[in-house]
């Protein structure tokens, strides 16, 4: 039986944020992270659109494949902040080459988005310093003819 190694690439764009109920006002930062299932195996890899090699607090980074958004912060009640960070994840899979369609489709895909807050800015400085307030797993059913095309407010 013969292997191929297919590639698929997913793109997610944190366009704004917008804050429906001021909690606290603060620091806030999005974490987003694909997830897939270890039955295949495969290589992950995630990139930011666009961005040059500086790094700063105040610009999107990529750490063990989970993509950091820059770091916003939210002072006001129905505050609308843009973003404006576009995420390439590529995932390199080895497929069997006699069912590779059948084996795609089967592949589980977890887009994992995660919020967090702290209110001193130099708590985010760290990568793990920053609590999580909230997260999201959005499963994503890829097919290899239909693709997968969302827009998830």
């Amino acid at each position: 039986m013969s292997e191929i190694q297919g590639t698929v690439e997913f793109s997610v764009e944190l366009h704004k944020f917008y804050n429906v109920d001021l909690f606290q006002r603060g620091y806030y930062q999005i974490r987003v992270t694909l997830k897939v299932s270890s039955r295949i195996p495969h290589r992950l890899s995630a990139s930011i659109a666009g961005q040059t090699e500086s790094s700063s607090l105040h610009s999107a980074c990529v750490h063990d494949s989970t993509v950091h958004s820059r770091v916003f912060q939210i002072l006001y009640r129905n505050e609308e902040v843009p973003i404006n960070d576009a995420v390439v994840f590529r995932v390199h899979l080895l497929l069997g080459g006699e069912r590779m369609e059948d084996a795609l489709s089967e592949v589980d895909f977890q887009l994992k988005v995660d919020l967090h807050f702290t209110d001193s800015e130099q708590q985010l400085r760290d990568v793990a310093g920053a609590p999580m307030v909230s997260s999201r797993t959005l499963g994503l059913h890829f097919h290899p003819r239909n693709g997968l095309h969302h827009q998830v407010p």
